[in-house]
């Protein structure tokens, strides 16, 4: 396996992007491109990582802004710039270009998980023709928190009492209202992240996890631009007509609420006229589908059969 270690300057201006690009020992037949979610970096997918390289398939994956090995660099976590959509998408797309530019020609599927799934439901509406799969995995629909609990007349006051650097506090809890209601008395904070304590424990350890840190209010504004933007009825006819959708959930996963939210999206891009969509709702696991041991196999050869799908 080769590795490719890149860095390239964010749209915001401000971070340097450090990126990975994976290349299996035989000539690959595909790319696929991580998009990571909120809190974390892409190391945590190294398990999944291995597993396409061995199905033959390259892998491109970045710590976004404010992020992982990014936010240690700069110094600067939970906050993506003053323009933060943009930033995430216009990112995804650098590094998009520059797998291309190592492995041209290949099918290209992307895959994204939680707030990665967001990033890759907006570009696939922005650059779905870059695109031959999309993998949207933990996705983030209908969340009670942002859709019924946020305060958004509030969030817009702070944001103009400042220039939106500041830290919040606490809407970010708003947005994450009751995701640990149903896991009993004694539930971490983090506890919805998985059904198995160990995934927990590490995901709690990982110095390179920053979730449940003060978001800065501009990062808040621009997340919830972006839920609302890819959960909107018009989405499914922004993305490419025949693009094959492949979506991944847990049945005990808030983020989707509970497996709802992955079967309404399905819905809405079948409505839409996509008939290449597959659903797969995993029961008695939490928002990892791709890291709980009772799930992750399943997850992983699911992902695998698709993208080889979308290389035939």
């Amino acid at each position: 396996m080769a590795l490719n270690e890149v860095t390239f300057p964010s749209h915001n201006g401000r971070d340097e992007i450090h990126a990975w690009i994976h290349t299996p020992a035989q000539p690959p037949r595909a790319v696929v491109q991580i998009a990571h979610g909120l809190g974390e970096h892409s190391r945590r997918y190294i398990h999944m990582i291995s597993t396409l390289l061995d199905a033959g398939f390259a892998v491109a994956a970045d710590d976004h802004a404010g992020h992982g090995a990014t936010a240690m660099a700069s110094g600067v976590w939970q906050d993506t710039g003053a323009d933060g959509v943009e930033t995430v998408l216009r990112d995804e797309k650098t590094l998009h270009d520059l797998a291309v530019d190592l492995h041209p020609e290949l099918p290209y599927v992307f895959f994204g998980h939680s707030w990665g799934s967001m990033i890759a439901r907006g570009y696939a509406s922005r650059f779905g023709e870059d695109l031959s799969g999309l993998v949207l995995c933990g996705i983030a629909a209908h969340i009670h928190g942002i859709e019924k609990t946020l305060d958004r007349a509030a969030l817009a006051a702070a944001l103009a009492a400042g220039d939106g650097t500041e830290p919040d506090p606490g809407f970010q809890n708003e947005m994450f209202d009751g995701f640990v209601d149903r896991f009993g008395p004694d539930a971490g904070p983090t506890a919805w992240v998985a059904s198995d304590p160990a995934v927990v424990a590490d995901h709690s350890v990982d110095p390179l996890n920053n979730f449940g840190a003060p978001m800065s209010l501009r990062f808040v504004r621009d997340f919830v631009a972006l839920y609302d933007q890819v959960n909107a009825a018009d989405w499914p006819a922004s993305i490419p007509a025949g693009l094959p959708v492949l979506i991944l959930a847990g049945d005990q996963d808030p983020v989707a609420n509970y497996g709802e939210g992955a079967l309404h999206v399905a819905n809405q891009l079948w409505d839409a006229g996509h008939t290449d969509v597959e659903t797969h709702v995993y029961p008695g696991v939490r928002h990892e589908v791709h890291n709980e041991p009772a799930s992750r196999a399943q997850v992983e050869a699911t992902l695998v059969d698709f993208v080889e799908r979308v290389v035939s």
